[in-house]
Protein backbone atom coordinates (compact mmCIF):
# COMPACT_ATOMS: atom_id res chain seq x y z
CA UNK A 1 0.00 0.00 0.00
CA UNK A 2 1.47 3.39 -0.97
CA UNK A 3 2.02 6.15 1.66
CA UNK A 4 -0.97 8.26 0.55
CA UNK A 5 -3.43 5.37 0.83
CA UNK A 6 -2.00 4.45 4.23
CA UNK A 7 -2.37 8.01 5.49
CA UNK A 8 -5.96 8.29 4.20
CA UNK A 9 -6.87 4.93 5.79
CA UNK A 10 -5.42 5.92 9.17
CA UNK A 11 -7.21 9.26 9.24
CA UNK A 12 -10.49 7.74 8.03
CA UNK A 13 -10.45 5.04 10.71
CA UNK A 14 -9.51 7.60 13.35
CA UNK A 15 -12.28 9.93 12.24
CA UNK A 16 -14.90 7.15 12.23
CA UNK A 17 -13.77 6.04 15.68
CA UNK A 18 -14.04 9.58 16.92
CA UNK A 19 -17.54 10.06 15.55
CA UNK A 20 -19.01 6.63 16.37
CA UNK A 21 -17.34 6.19 19.76
CA UNK A 22 -19.71 8.52 21.61
CA UNK A 23 -21.20 11.02 19.22
CA UNK A 24 -23.19 12.75 21.95
CA UNK A 25 -19.96 13.93 23.59
CA UNK A 26 -18.48 15.51 20.48
CA UNK A 27 -17.57 19.18 20.45
CA UNK A 28 -16.87 21.05 17.26
CA UNK A 29 -15.56 24.34 15.97
CA UNK A 30 -14.80 25.88 12.61
CA UNK A 31 -13.61 29.16 11.16
CA UNK A 32 -11.95 31.11 8.40
CA UNK A 33 -8.60 32.91 8.45
CA UNK A 34 -7.32 35.55 6.05
CA UNK A 35 -3.60 36.25 5.79
CA UNK A 36 -1.58 38.67 3.70
CA UNK A 37 2.17 39.17 3.48
CA UNK A 38 3.95 41.85 1.46
CA UNK A 39 7.73 42.04 1.12
CA UNK A 40 9.60 44.98 -0.41
CA UNK A 41 13.29 44.49 -1.14
CA UNK A 42 15.97 46.72 -2.60
CA UNK A 43 19.71 46.66 -3.11
CA UNK A 44 20.33 42.91 -3.44
CA UNK A 45 19.62 42.66 -7.16
CA UNK A 46 17.07 45.40 -7.82
CA UNK A 47 13.96 46.83 -6.22
CA UNK A 48 11.08 44.36 -6.10
CA UNK A 49 7.80 43.71 -4.32
CA UNK A 50 6.13 40.39 -3.60
CA UNK A 51 2.73 39.78 -2.02
CA UNK A 52 1.06 36.59 -0.83
CA UNK A 53 -2.66 36.39 -0.07
CA UNK A 54 -4.14 33.36 1.66
CA UNK A 55 -7.68 32.38 2.67
CA UNK A 56 -8.13 29.23 4.75
CA UNK A 57 -11.12 27.37 6.15
CA UNK A 58 -10.68 25.00 9.08
CA UNK A 59 -12.81 22.67 11.17
CA UNK A 60 -12.30 20.63 14.33
CA UNK A 61 -14.07 17.80 16.12
CA UNK A 62 -13.09 17.21 19.74
CA UNK A 63 -14.00 14.64 22.34
CA UNK A 64 -12.84 14.33 25.97
CA UNK A 65 -11.75 10.99 27.35
CA UNK A 66 -11.24 9.70 30.85
CA UNK A 67 -8.38 11.00 33.02
CA UNK A 68 -7.76 14.05 30.84
CA UNK A 69 -7.34 12.25 27.56
CA UNK A 70 -8.86 13.44 24.31
CA UNK A 71 -9.55 12.72 20.65
CA UNK A 72 -9.22 15.47 18.07
CA UNK A 73 -9.72 15.62 14.31
CA UNK A 74 -8.64 18.87 12.62
CA UNK A 75 -8.59 19.81 8.94
CA UNK A 76 -7.68 22.99 7.05
CA UNK A 77 -7.78 23.80 3.36
CA UNK A 78 -6.56 27.02 1.77
CA UNK A 79 -6.34 29.09 -1.38
CA UNK A 80 -3.11 31.05 -1.90
CA UNK A 81 -2.47 33.75 -4.49
CA UNK A 82 0.83 35.14 -5.72
CA UNK A 83 1.69 36.90 -8.96
CA UNK A 84 3.81 33.92 -10.06
CA UNK A 85 1.28 31.27 -9.01
CA UNK A 86 -2.25 32.72 -8.95
CA UNK A 87 -4.05 29.44 -8.24
CA UNK A 88 -2.74 27.33 -5.35
CA UNK A 89 -5.37 25.22 -3.59
CA UNK A 90 -3.78 23.26 -0.76
CA UNK A 91 -4.59 20.90 2.08
CA UNK A 92 -2.64 22.50 4.92
CA UNK A 93 -3.71 20.16 7.71
CA UNK A 94 -5.55 16.86 8.14
CA UNK A 95 -4.58 15.56 11.57
CA UNK A 96 -6.02 13.06 13.99
CA UNK A 97 -4.65 13.37 17.54
CA UNK A 98 -5.35 10.92 20.30
CA UNK A 99 -4.12 11.57 23.84
CA UNK A 100 -4.50 8.54 26.10
CA UNK A 101 -3.75 9.37 29.72
CA UNK A 102 -2.31 6.75 32.10
CA UNK A 103 -1.88 4.35 29.17
CA UNK A 104 1.45 3.14 30.60
CA UNK A 105 0.59 3.73 34.24
CA UNK A 106 -0.22 6.71 36.43
CA UNK A 107 1.66 9.86 35.43
CA UNK A 108 2.15 8.70 31.84
CA UNK A 109 0.39 9.26 28.56
CA UNK A 110 0.55 8.13 24.94
CA UNK A 111 -0.06 10.63 22.16
CA UNK A 112 -0.77 9.49 18.63
CA UNK A 113 -0.85 11.79 15.59
CA UNK A 114 -1.69 10.66 12.07
CA UNK A 115 -2.34 12.42 8.78
CA UNK A 116 -0.91 15.64 7.37
CA UNK A 117 0.76 17.89 9.93
CA UNK A 118 4.07 19.53 10.77
CA UNK A 119 7.12 17.40 11.51
CA UNK A 120 10.22 19.03 13.01
CA UNK A 121 13.36 18.25 14.95
CA UNK A 122 14.05 19.96 18.28
CA UNK A 123 16.10 22.76 16.67
CA UNK A 124 13.91 23.22 13.55
CA UNK A 125 17.19 23.75 11.69
CA UNK A 126 17.27 20.24 10.21
CA UNK A 127 13.58 19.52 9.66
CA UNK A 128 10.51 21.76 9.75
CA UNK A 129 7.90 20.74 7.19
CA UNK A 130 4.28 19.69 6.79
CA UNK A 131 4.21 16.09 5.54
CA UNK A 132 1.99 13.01 5.56
CA UNK A 133 2.77 10.47 8.22
CA UNK A 134 2.47 9.11 11.72
CA UNK A 135 3.94 10.15 15.07
CA UNK A 136 3.73 8.44 18.45
CA UNK A 137 4.95 10.00 21.70
CA UNK A 138 5.36 8.17 25.01
CA UNK A 139 5.09 10.78 27.76
CA UNK A 140 6.58 10.14 31.18
CA UNK A 141 7.21 12.38 34.15
CA UNK A 142 10.26 14.47 33.18
CA UNK A 143 10.99 12.98 29.75
CA UNK A 144 9.43 11.63 26.58
CA UNK A 145 10.14 9.19 23.76
CA UNK A 146 8.96 10.02 20.23
CA UNK A 147 8.99 8.09 16.96
CA UNK A 148 7.79 9.46 13.63
CA UNK A 149 7.73 8.56 9.97
CA UNK A 150 6.54 10.69 7.06
CA UNK A 151 6.48 11.07 3.28
CA UNK A 152 7.01 14.44 1.57
CA UNK A 153 6.07 13.57 -2.01
CA UNK A 154 2.39 14.58 -1.83
CA UNK A 155 3.03 18.13 -0.62
CA UNK A 156 2.64 20.74 -3.36
CA UNK A 157 5.97 21.97 -4.71
CA UNK A 158 5.37 25.64 -3.73
CA UNK A 159 4.57 24.48 -0.18
CA UNK A 160 7.61 22.22 0.16
CA UNK A 161 10.90 23.35 1.64
CA UNK A 162 12.58 19.95 1.27
CA UNK A 163 15.72 20.87 -0.68
CA UNK A 164 18.73 18.55 -0.42
CA UNK A 165 19.92 17.41 -3.84
CA UNK A 166 20.74 19.38 -6.98
CA UNK A 167 17.44 18.17 -8.48
CA UNK A 168 15.51 19.54 -5.51
CA UNK A 169 17.01 23.01 -5.96
CA UNK A 170 16.38 23.05 -9.72
CA UNK A 171 12.66 22.48 -9.06
CA UNK A 172 12.17 25.35 -6.60
CA UNK A 173 10.68 27.74 -9.18
CA UNK A 174 9.68 25.17 -11.80
CA UNK A 175 5.93 25.61 -12.39
CA UNK A 176 5.79 22.36 -14.34
CA UNK A 177 6.59 20.37 -11.17
CA UNK A 178 3.36 19.77 -9.23
CA UNK A 179 4.57 17.96 -6.10
CA UNK A 180 7.62 18.58 -3.94
CA UNK A 181 10.66 16.27 -3.63
CA UNK A 182 9.90 12.63 -2.82
CA UNK A 183 11.49 11.71 0.49
CA UNK A 184 10.83 9.20 3.23
CA UNK A 185 11.72 10.71 6.62
CA UNK A 186 12.21 8.81 9.89
CA UNK A 187 12.70 10.41 13.28
CA UNK A 188 13.34 9.32 16.88
CA UNK A 189 13.90 11.34 20.04
CA UNK A 190 14.33 10.56 23.73
CA UNK A 191 14.95 13.04 26.52
CA UNK A 192 13.69 16.18 28.20
CA UNK A 193 13.93 19.95 27.69
CA UNK A 194 17.36 19.96 29.36
CA UNK A 195 18.89 17.12 27.36
CA UNK A 196 17.64 15.05 24.48
CA UNK A 197 19.13 12.63 21.97
CA UNK A 198 17.60 12.79 18.51
CA UNK A 199 18.10 10.85 15.29
CA UNK A 200 16.75 11.55 11.81
CA UNK A 201 17.13 10.00 8.39
CA UNK A 202 15.81 10.80 4.94
CA UNK A 203 15.77 8.58 1.89
CA UNK A 204 15.58 9.86 -1.69
CA UNK A 205 12.71 8.19 -3.56
CA UNK A 206 13.40 9.64 -7.02
CA UNK A 207 14.93 6.39 -8.24
CA UNK A 208 16.31 6.47 -11.78
CA UNK A 209 14.60 9.80 -12.50
CA UNK A 210 17.09 11.76 -10.38
CA UNK A 211 20.46 12.98 -11.61
CA UNK A 212 21.67 13.12 -7.98
CA UNK A 213 20.32 10.74 -5.33
CA UNK A 214 21.03 11.89 -1.76
CA UNK A 215 20.37 9.94 1.44
CA UNK A 216 21.35 11.49 4.76
CA UNK A 217 21.32 10.48 8.43
CA UNK A 218 21.63 12.68 11.52
CA UNK A 219 22.46 11.98 15.16
CA UNK A 220 22.65 14.74 17.72
CA UNK A 221 22.04 16.18 21.16
CA UNK A 222 19.96 19.23 22.01
CA UNK A 223 18.76 20.97 25.15
CA UNK A 224 17.61 24.16 26.82
CA UNK A 225 18.44 23.71 30.52
CA UNK A 226 17.24 26.34 32.96
CA UNK A 227 20.16 28.01 34.74
CA UNK A 228 18.10 30.42 36.88
CA UNK A 229 14.51 31.65 37.04
CA UNK A 230 15.20 33.93 34.05
CA UNK A 231 18.19 32.41 32.21
CA UNK A 232 18.38 29.39 29.93
CA UNK A 233 21.28 27.81 28.10
CA UNK A 234 20.67 26.75 24.50
CA UNK A 235 22.86 24.10 22.84
CA UNK A 236 22.77 21.57 20.02
CA UNK A 237 25.23 19.44 18.09
CA UNK A 238 24.45 17.13 15.18
CA UNK A 239 26.75 14.85 13.20
CA UNK A 240 25.52 13.90 9.75
CA UNK A 241 26.52 11.07 7.44
CA UNK A 242 25.13 10.59 3.95
CA UNK A 243 25.59 9.37 0.42
CA UNK A 244 25.39 11.33 -2.83
CA UNK A 245 25.12 9.21 -5.97
CA UNK A 246 25.57 10.71 -9.44
CA UNK A 247 25.59 8.05 -12.14
CA UNK A 248 27.87 5.26 -10.96
CA UNK A 249 29.80 7.43 -8.50
CA UNK A 250 28.86 7.59 -4.81
CA UNK A 251 30.37 10.21 -2.52
CA UNK A 252 30.25 9.84 1.25
CA UNK A 253 28.98 12.96 3.00
CA UNK A 254 30.25 13.83 6.46
CA UNK A 255 29.12 17.11 7.95
CA UNK A 256 28.09 18.71 11.22
CA UNK A 257 25.84 21.38 12.72
CA UNK A 258 26.29 22.99 16.11
CA UNK A 259 24.96 25.86 18.15
CA UNK A 260 25.38 27.42 21.58
CA UNK A 261 23.79 30.38 23.28
CA UNK A 262 21.65 31.81 26.06
CA UNK A 263 18.07 32.99 26.45
CA UNK A 264 16.62 35.46 28.93
CA UNK A 265 12.96 35.88 29.82
CA UNK A 266 11.48 38.09 32.54
CA UNK A 267 7.71 38.42 32.69
CA UNK A 268 7.86 41.19 35.30
CA UNK A 269 10.35 43.21 33.25
CA UNK A 270 7.88 44.23 30.54
CA UNK A 271 7.80 40.61 29.35
CA UNK A 272 11.38 41.02 28.12
CA UNK A 273 12.93 38.32 25.96
CA UNK A 274 16.55 38.28 24.79
CA UNK A 275 18.80 35.76 23.11
CA UNK A 276 22.38 35.43 21.93
CA UNK A 277 23.58 32.35 20.08
CA UNK A 278 26.22 31.11 17.65
CA UNK A 279 25.37 28.59 14.93
CA UNK A 280 27.92 26.69 12.84
CA UNK A 281 27.36 24.50 9.76
CA UNK A 282 30.32 22.86 8.05
CA UNK A 283 31.57 23.68 4.58
CA UNK A 284 33.50 21.54 2.11
CA UNK A 285 36.95 20.65 3.47
CA UNK A 286 39.15 18.15 1.57
CA UNK A 287 40.36 15.89 4.37
CA UNK A 288 41.53 12.37 3.54
CA UNK A 289 41.00 10.00 6.44
CA UNK A 290 43.09 6.85 6.86
CA UNK A 291 40.18 4.43 6.45
CA UNK A 292 38.72 5.82 3.27
CA UNK A 293 38.57 8.85 1.04
CA UNK A 294 36.21 11.09 3.00
CA UNK A 295 35.76 14.83 3.04
CA UNK A 296 33.94 17.19 5.32
CA UNK A 297 31.06 18.42 3.18
CA UNK A 298 28.54 21.22 3.19
CA UNK A 299 25.90 20.45 5.81
CA UNK A 300 22.64 19.39 4.17
CA UNK A 301 19.51 19.80 6.30
CA UNK A 302 16.32 18.10 5.17
CA UNK A 303 14.56 21.48 4.95
CA UNK A 304 16.26 24.84 4.59
CA UNK A 305 15.55 27.26 7.48
CA UNK A 306 15.05 30.99 6.98
CA UNK A 307 17.97 32.58 8.82
CA UNK A 308 17.72 36.30 8.15
CA UNK A 309 15.19 38.71 6.71
CA UNK A 310 17.44 40.63 4.30
CA UNK A 311 20.14 37.94 3.93
CA UNK A 312 19.33 34.25 4.29
CA UNK A 313 21.96 31.93 2.79
CA UNK A 314 21.75 28.16 2.88
CA UNK A 315 22.65 26.50 6.16
CA UNK A 316 26.01 25.25 4.89
CA UNK A 317 29.58 26.59 5.06
CA UNK A 318 28.28 29.14 7.53
CA UNK A 319 28.98 30.53 10.97
CA UNK A 320 26.65 33.23 12.24
CA UNK A 321 25.97 35.11 15.47
CA UNK A 322 22.34 35.93 16.26
CA UNK A 323 21.28 38.39 18.99
CA UNK A 324 17.85 39.83 19.64
CA UNK A 325 15.61 41.53 22.17
CA UNK A 326 11.86 42.11 22.42
CA UNK A 327 9.52 43.44 25.10
CA UNK A 328 5.92 44.48 25.65
CA UNK A 329 5.98 48.02 27.08
CA UNK A 330 2.27 48.02 27.95
CA UNK A 331 1.96 44.40 29.09
CA UNK A 332 0.16 45.42 32.32
CA UNK A 333 -2.32 47.63 30.51
CA UNK A 334 -5.92 46.33 30.81
CA UNK A 335 -6.40 46.89 27.08
CA UNK A 336 -5.47 43.71 25.22
CA UNK A 337 -4.65 45.79 22.13
CA UNK A 338 -2.00 47.78 24.01
CA UNK A 339 -0.70 44.96 26.19
CA UNK A 340 0.17 42.83 23.15
CA UNK A 341 2.26 45.44 21.32
CA UNK A 342 5.77 43.97 21.07
CA UNK A 343 8.70 45.95 19.58
CA UNK A 344 11.80 43.93 18.67
CA UNK A 345 15.36 44.49 17.50
CA UNK A 346 18.07 42.08 16.42
CA UNK A 347 21.29 41.56 14.52
CA UNK A 348 23.00 38.73 12.67
CA UNK A 349 26.69 38.62 11.78
CA UNK A 350 27.62 36.17 9.01
CA UNK A 351 30.92 34.37 8.32
CA UNK A 352 32.01 31.57 6.08
CA UNK A 353 33.17 28.37 7.78
CA UNK A 354 36.81 29.14 8.78
CA UNK A 355 37.94 25.47 8.79
CA UNK A 356 38.42 25.08 4.99
CA UNK A 357 40.62 28.19 4.89
CA UNK A 358 42.72 26.95 7.82
CA UNK A 359 43.13 23.45 6.38
CA UNK A 360 43.56 24.07 2.66
CA UNK A 361 44.28 27.81 2.44
CA UNK A 362 41.13 28.42 0.41
CA UNK A 363 37.65 29.15 1.81
CA UNK A 364 34.80 26.95 0.68
CA UNK A 365 32.30 28.35 -1.78
CA UNK A 366 28.95 29.63 -0.58
CA UNK A 367 25.94 29.96 -2.88
CA UNK A 368 24.92 33.62 -2.58
CA UNK A 369 24.54 36.33 -5.20
CA UNK A 370 27.60 38.33 -6.28
CA UNK A 371 30.18 36.54 -4.11
CA UNK A 372 33.70 37.53 -5.17
CA UNK A 373 35.31 34.27 -6.37
CA UNK A 374 38.84 35.59 -5.81
CA UNK A 375 38.24 36.71 -2.21
CA UNK A 376 39.39 34.76 0.85
CA UNK A 377 37.34 36.93 3.21
CA UNK A 378 35.46 34.97 5.86
CA UNK A 379 33.31 37.84 7.10
CA UNK A 380 30.27 38.20 4.83
CA UNK A 381 28.34 41.04 6.41
CA UNK A 382 25.90 42.12 9.12
CA UNK A 383 22.11 42.30 9.14
CA UNK A 384 20.23 44.69 11.45
CA UNK A 385 16.53 44.04 12.05
CA UNK A 386 13.76 45.97 13.79
CA UNK A 387 10.01 45.65 13.91
CA UNK A 388 6.83 45.54 15.91
CA UNK A 389 4.16 42.89 16.35
CA UNK A 390 0.69 43.63 17.67
CA UNK A 391 -2.57 41.84 18.34
CA UNK A 392 -4.90 44.74 17.59
CA UNK A 393 -8.01 42.70 18.36
CA UNK A 394 -8.42 39.10 19.44
CA UNK A 395 -8.97 38.14 15.79
CA UNK A 396 -6.66 40.62 14.06
CA UNK A 397 -2.87 40.56 14.15
CA UNK A 398 -0.28 42.80 12.49
CA UNK A 399 3.48 42.51 12.06
CA UNK A 400 5.89 45.01 10.50
CA UNK A 401 9.57 44.05 10.23
CA UNK A 402 12.49 45.66 8.45
CA UNK A 403 16.00 44.38 7.79
CA UNK A 404 19.19 45.93 6.42
CA UNK A 405 22.11 43.80 5.25
CA UNK A 406 25.46 45.56 5.00
CA UNK A 407 27.82 43.30 3.01
CA UNK A 408 31.56 43.11 3.41
CA UNK A 409 32.86 44.78 0.26
CA UNK A 410 35.87 42.45 0.26
CA UNK A 411 33.70 39.32 0.13
CA UNK A 412 31.33 40.49 -2.62
CA UNK A 413 31.68 42.10 -6.01
CA UNK A 414 30.81 45.75 -6.53
CA UNK A 415 27.37 44.70 -7.80
CA UNK A 416 26.30 43.82 -4.28
CA UNK A 417 24.98 46.89 -2.50
CA UNK A 418 23.30 47.36 0.85
CA UNK A 419 20.11 45.27 0.96
CA UNK A 420 16.86 46.56 2.43
CA UNK A 421 13.79 44.43 3.13
CA UNK A 422 10.43 45.48 4.59
CA UNK A 423 7.90 42.77 5.43
CA UNK A 424 4.30 43.53 6.43
CA UNK A 425 2.00 40.73 7.58
CA UNK A 426 -1.64 40.80 8.67
CA UNK A 427 -3.84 37.98 9.87
CA UNK A 428 -7.59 37.97 10.56
CA UNK A 429 -9.79 35.18 11.92
CA UNK A 430 -13.54 34.79 11.61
Amino acid sequence: MNPLKSMVLIVAVAGLSLITGSAFALQGDFGVTLDTSTMLSSGVVDTSAESVYKAAAWGELFQNLAKGGSLDLTAQGSYRYTAERPYIFDLDLLRFTGLFSAALGEGTAVELKAGRFNFSDATKLILDQTMDGLQISLLFSGFQVRFAGAYSGFVLNPSSNVRISADDWLEVNDNSVFFGPKRLVAQAMVGSDSFALQALAQFDMRGDSGTEIVNTQYLGIVGTPRLSPNFYMDYNFTASYGQSTIGNKTTNLISALGGFGFRFYAENLAASQAHARVTYATGFTPIVLLLNNFSLEDFRPITQPTIGLAFSPRLANLLYVDVGYSFRPFFKNPSSSLSNIEPLVGALVFFRDPVPLLVSGTPADILVNDLNPSSNALYLGTEIDAGVMARIFSDLGLSVKGGVFVPNSSAFTSNRGIGFVLKIEASAAM
